[in-house]
């Protein structure tokens, strides 16, 4: 007869986790590392977003391509009578202005509501805080290289002289992008603080859209310079649509759009370390 011995399983051994308010803002810091450096988790729920949205389509996102190609096609040929503006030189500039525009506008607007819809995962998921708001950025960059396509048709069809200056996007781009993203995690802040913000800034969006230099162009309406020279989103576009027209960026508009780095994202850092521990009780 053979005897079995039974031995007690091993405790599980768990780490525990102070939580108090001095180690609060570094734990929301850890947070906003953490989550872009778990890019594989975010850059997957982005892609699966994608094709959740378009499945069964030929198309896929091209169909944002498409309509949005076939807006500023028309709106082109209408405002190019309407400015007496030559349609070779204005349907590249209103092409990349809208571009840009629209992913400006959607990473803003999606901001608000990027924690109120992770809700679910926020509080059953144990993830980085933070992953939510890159799943969103990376979803929309990948959606803005679609419609980039857009630009290239352009510059094939036009033969727009790019030259060396077109190097130029790349440091706009990320002073574009990081702009872009101090922005959209406060309007994702305050939105889940408070359920009115959106409206809000959906309605000054429509706002600052017609006043900024997108279906206009500078020379067009020479009294209004203040539209321009005091609209920071004038300046902000101009860093990534003046070199992809072959053209080089003013110094003004580099320097207000690193200014608005320099004053924005540590706002929005601070501004995070203070609410990182209220946003799920937010929800």
């Amino acid at each position: 007869m053979t005897t079995t011995e039974q031995t007690a399983p091993r405790p599980v051994q768990t780490k525990r986790v102070r939580i108090s308010v001095e180690n609060l803002p570094a734990m929301a810091l850890g947070d906003l590392w953490l989550g872009l450096t778990r890019h594989e988790l975010w850059l997957t729920f982005a892609i699966h977003e994608i094709k959740q949205r378009f499945r069964r389509s030929m198309l896929g996102p091209f169909w944002l391509t498409l309509s949005m190609g076939i807006m500023i096609g028309a709106l082109g040929m209408v405002f190019s009578q309407l400015l007496n503006q030559d349609l070779g030189t204005f349907l590249p500039y209103l092409g990349t202005g809208i571009i840009f525009w629209t992913l400006t506008t959607t990473v803003i607007n999606e901001g608000c509501s990027v924690f109120v819809l992770g809700e679910g995962y926020i509080r059953n998921v144990p993830m980085p805080l933070s992953s939510h708001f890159y799943r969103m950025f990376a979803r929309n960059m990948l959606i803005w290289m679609h419609n980039m396509v857009i630009y290239l048709i352009l510059l094939a069809a036009f033969g727009i002289p790019v030259g060396l200056s077109i190097l130029l996007v790349v440091p706009g781009m990320a002073i574009f992008l990081l702009n872009l993203a101090w922005m959209g995690m406060i309007a994702a802040i305050l939105s889940t603080r408070y359920r009115d913000i959106p409206q809000v800034i959906a309605s000054l969006l429509q706002v600052v859209f017609f006043v900024t230099p997108i279906m206009w162009t500078v020379e067009s309406l020479p009294k209004r310079m203040a539209f321009v020279h005091l609209n920071p989103f004038y300046h902000l576009l101009e860093i990534v649509r003046a070199p992809l027209l072959g053209i080089a960026p003013s110094e003004i508009s580099w320097a207000v759009s690193i200014g608005m780095l320099v004053i924005g994202f540590p706002a929005a850092i601070l501004l995070y370390r203070r609410a990182y521990p209220r946003i799920p009780y937010w929800l």
